[in-house]
């Protein structure tokens, strides 16, 4: 095993946050599961109710609530990774092993990376917890799944990346929140605004240009996921796209940054 992964993982594990975490994340999955059942149930009579009509509000409920509740704690584990080896002045001694570039930012991704998975396995039973309702299968949950780490994936190359730019944990987080806010937020309000101007017809005429903001956007990308198989090209493998090319361009600009520190060092 990479050794800075072994490292990060007794350090994380041994933290208070370890447990505590993973217990406020059920909490939260299993109060938004219970809220959607009791808000579907409360809808229709008994008699009109249907198995599907509980089990798909409480299976996306719990999808989109899982995805935000990981937005909000990707960059907590990987936006400090690199910045707090740099605030005990221990980067250099890395740099200077015989630990590759690669190998420090590959363990670092890993080990933040991991805690997330860790989280979504947790989660898994709360998502999977529809199928004794019905309209609800496997596939859902696969797919979701996949999603999710693809944009975890992102959300902790682009962490790495600023933790490599700033000198101080709390100015890297900071800024990483503020780009899964842009993410999130923005590209979500600037596609409002392009529809308010354009006024298309209906979403099959709606143009590449006005769609961009949201291949950016981490809802959007879980939303396409829910379509039919045959249907996931092209919406959802152009979100996979954008969330692996914003990955692979952090990584880059991350190894460089790591380089460069240690020509300097």
């Amino acid at each position: 095993m990479n050794p800075m992964i072994r490292k990060e993982l007794n350090l994380r594990m041994r933290e208070r946050r370890g447990w505590i975490l993973p217990s406020l994340y059920l909490l939260t999955m299993g109060a938004v599961s219970a809220l959607a059942y009791y808000m579907s149930v409360d809808e229709r009579s008994w008699r009109q109710l249907q198995g599907s009509d509980v089990g798909v509000p409480m299976f996306l409920c719990a999808a989109y609530t899982q995805l935000a509740l990981l937005l909000l704690l990707a960059p907590i584990f990987s936006a400090g990774a690199i910045t707090i080896e740099k605030e005990q002045r221990t980067l250099a001694g890395l740099l200077t092993s015989l630990l590759s570039p690669f190998q420090i930012w590959w363990g670092k991704f890993v080990a933040s990376l991991l805690f997330v998975l860790l989280l979504i396995v947790m989660g898994l039973p709360v998502l999977s917890l529809t199928f004794a309702f019905g309209g609800v299968g496997p596939w859902e949950v696969i797919i979701a799944t996949v999603t999710t780490v693809a944009v975890l994936g992102a959300v902790s190359a682009i962490g790495l990346y600023w933790s490599s730019v700033f000198r101080r944990s709390v100015h890297a987080t900071a800024v990483t929140y503020a780009t899964v806010i842009a993410l999130t937020l923005v590209t979500f309000i600037i596609f409002i605004i392009e529809m308010s101007l354009h006024h298309p017809e209906n979403w099959s005429k709606t143009s590449l240009a006005l769609k961009i903001p949201l291949y950016l956007n981490p809802g959007y990308f879980l939303t396409m996921a829910f379509a039919p198989p045959r249907l996931l090209y092209p919406e959802w493998f152009r979100c996979l796209g954008v969330f692996v090319s914003l990955a692979v361009v952090a990584i880059v600009l991350t190894l460089w940054n790591l380089r460069r520190s240690g020509d300097v060092a």
